[in-house]
Parts: structure tokens; sequence; C-alpha cells
């Protein structure tokens, strides 16, 4: 962490700065933030205030802070495979098996490392939902460094529905849903999320083309949490299961592998956003792929990951929403790079997948995702100019500030699938 009065402004000069609106660029420009907010962002003219913090960025990219709008903060492991022949499943079973109080540290160390990335909002879905709670209020009260936390407690499902063996809260018929929503707003939940299917990391064992909860259970549920003014999201793969989660009114759909038009209309028709998780989808293929089943490897690849891109594609092209989120594996930059590459989007239409509309997605649009001033101070400065070399210039980060401090940058690991592609 780099050491600064908090009390003094920060002025990071002489970079190209990307503001997340539109597709503005500012050649030679600075940012000033005063705490947590900011002031100034502009050409680098003019006096630098006194006593200020000055961060010098020639040859960087300033950019808005990031948004991982899919995790699970106690149960994601930045120890990747290592030839061990454990998969990342298995390493995050044996994760949900610890005591409270070791997730508590785990989860810590997870946002403290994500924030150094540039990651500086993350929406959590539990597993345990506890710890995700309990460590969004931790961030938010400066106990521990971490990004924005908008925390969901545990997914709701059906009664051994998928993720029940993780700590889902189980519930059948749209009482018992209603109830589980409650629980899990007087538990502290700022956004609920709906299981809508079953799901891949378990898969064949279980099916994720199977639809869980029903269109009047994920009706009553989405309705109760929007009566009390909270978000929702619904993990849906099969078509089926998205129609429903949309009809519904989910506010997004989680992985969403098997887009159509019909669907993709619906979903234009209500506002529906899309976090699709490619980077943890096309994970579950590669785990198979480190222990040797490359039957199944492939299967995934062909079966689920091919619609899946296809279905991104669609999605994009007609103007719903789409944001990142990475659901325990890998980092955000991966999962920019698998849009733009299902999208055919350049480096400036693909950021504000990570920036502005994940922002708006999340319920934070005047809050942050924009460099602007009134707006939080959450800014990324990576090493190098994404516009001409790429998004690989993300995973160069130097400087990170958030809450009013300074954070030195570090990597993270790369997923699962670049550690195979690259070694």
């Amino acid at each position: 962490m780099t050491a600064h009065d908090k009390r003094a402004p920060v002025v990071v000069r002489h970079a190209t700065i990307i503001t997340g609106r539109d597709q503005e660029v500012i050649e030679d420009g600075r940012v000033v933030a005063d705490g947590d907010r900011i002031v100034e962002v502009g050409p680098d003219t003019g006096a630098v205030p006194s006593g200020a913090t000055v961060l010098d960025a020639t040859g960087c990219t300033v950019l808005p802070g990031l948004h991982n709008l899919h995790d699970h903060v106690a149960r994601k492991t930045l120890r990747f495979p290592d030839g061990t022949g454990v998969g990342y499943r298995g390493r995050g079973d044996v994760l949900m098996r610890q005591p409270l109080p070791f997730l508590a540290y785990h989860t810590a160390a997870n946002l403290a490392a994500q924030l150094r990335s540039g990651v500086t909002t993350i929406r959590d879905f539990g597993l345990p939902g506890i710890t995700g709670i309990q460590a969004m209020r931790a961030v938010a009260e400066g106990i521990i460094p971490g990004p924005r936390l908008i925390a969901g407690g545990d997914p709701i499902c059906i009664t051994g529905g998928h993720a029940s063996n993780w700590g889902a809260m189980e519930a059948d018929g749209p009482v018992g849903v209603v109830t589980a929503v409650r629980k899990q707003i007087i538990a502290g939940a700022a956004v609920l999320k709906f299981m809508g299917s079953g799901g891949l990391g378990t898969y064949p064992e279980e099916d994720p083309g199977i639809p869980e909860l029903g269109p009047d259970e994920l009706a009553a549920g989405i309705a109760e949490a929007h009566k009390f003014r909270k978000r929702t999201a619904t993990h849906a793969y099969s078509t089926e299961a998205i129609m429903n989660a949309v009809v519904a009114g989910t506010d997004t759909v989680e992985h969403g592998a098997f887009m159509d038009d019909t669907v993709v209309a619906a979903m234009l028709e209500r506002g529906t956003a899309f976090v699709p998780t490619l980077s943890s989808v096309i994970a579950i293929a590669f785990q198979h792929r480190l222990v040797g089943d490359m039957h199944l490897y492939q299967r995934i690849l062909d079966d689920i990951v091919g619609p899946h891109m296809a279905g991104v594609a669609l999605a994009w092209k007609a103007g719903v929403p789409v944001a990142t989120g990475t659901d325990t594996n890998g980092e955000v930059v991966e999962e920019l790079e698998l849009i733009a590459e299902a999208t055919g989007a350049s480096v400036l239409e693909v950021l504000p997948s990570a920036t502005r509309v994940a922002a708006e997605v999340a319920g934070l649009a005047g809050v942050t995702g924009v460099l602007e001033p009134g707006l939080a101070a959450e800014v990324l400065v990576a090493d190098g100019d994404v516009i001409k070399e790429g998004l690989e210039v993300l995973r160069r980060p130097r400087w990170v500030l958030r809450s009013g401090t300074v954070h030195a940058g570090a990597p993270l690991p790369l997923g699962i699938r670049l550690s195979q592609l690259r070694n």
C-alpha cells in the first residue's frame, strides 16, 4: 500500500484517461481526487493543489475501477491448480468445509488481492452468505481494505437444488421462497440471488439444463425483493430457465448459456441485464482438461461454451446490457477478453462492461463507473496504453484509488484456462 495523507488530494498526471463516458479519451490528462471523491478530470494543465500526493502516470492508462458482478468472495481461490490433479472445484469444496473464522481471513485476503488488481466493486452471492455480508460491513466501516461490496447472502434454491450442498437456502413454493427472501434481507443481504436451473459446476452429475425454481416461485421471490428495494439476480442456463427468470422480473440473468432471439427480445422489453460469466463457464471445461478428462473437456466446449459465446454475441448485438462477472474463477480481464472475442467489440467498446455499464447494472449509476467530478474516486492506473496494446495492459495495475487511499497495484494470478494455455 502506498503511504500518503488521506486528507491530502491525490493527482494522477500525464495519463491517457478513458473516462467511461461513451468512448471519451483524454490524452495527457489528469484526475484529481479529494478524499473519496473525484474533483477534476481533464487535460493536465493548471497548478497542482497544495500538499497533494502526485502520481506520475506517464505511459499509463487511467480508467474507472473494474466491476466483478458475480463472485463468491469466501469461496474464491486465488491459488489455482498446480498439476496435483485437483481442480478448482475440489479446492472450492475444501474451502466450503472450513470454519467460518478461517473463511473470514480467506475473504479478507481475497478482497485485498482483487482491490490491488483494479477491481473496486464486487457483487457477492454468498456460499456461505454470512461471510460476504459481514465482509461488506467490514469494508464499508474501513476495518479491512477491499472493493465496494454488494453482498447477497446465500442463494435461494429448491430443496436439493443447485448449490444446496454448498449452503444455499432451500425453499419450495411461492410462500417458501418469499420467506427465504425475507430471511436473507434480515441477515443483511443487499441483493438477492435465485437458482433458476441446475448448474455446470457439478456437471455431469447435475444437469444445468433443468429448470429448478419455477415461474411462480421466481415471480414471488423477485417481487418480494423488489418490494424491499433490493436488486435480483437469477442463475439460469437453459433457454426455458432464462425466460422464466426474465418474465418473473429478474434484474440480471447470470450465466445464461442458451440464449435465443425470443429470450433476447424479452430481455430488451423488460430491461433485463446479462452477466454471462464466460470466464467461469469455460474454466469448468479446462478443469476437466487439467485432470485428464479430455472427453468431458471437449464436450463442454462444444455443447455449452460454443452456444454460450454465440448467445453473448446475440444479446450484445441486440443491445442487452452485458456486464463482467467471474463466479470464483479467474479475473475480470479474462472476462472482458472473452466478451470481446464473442462479440468482436473493440477495447473501447468492451471496457464499459466492466465500468459504466456494470455500475448501472449494479444500481450504482451516478455513484461510480465513470471518472467524473462528484463521483467516487475509484480509479485504476494501468501500466501501458490499453487502446494500442490491448486489454492485457489491465493486468499491469500500477496504482488503485479507493476510499481515499492509494494502493500499490498487483495482478491476480491467471485463471485456470489461461494458466494452461500460456504454459
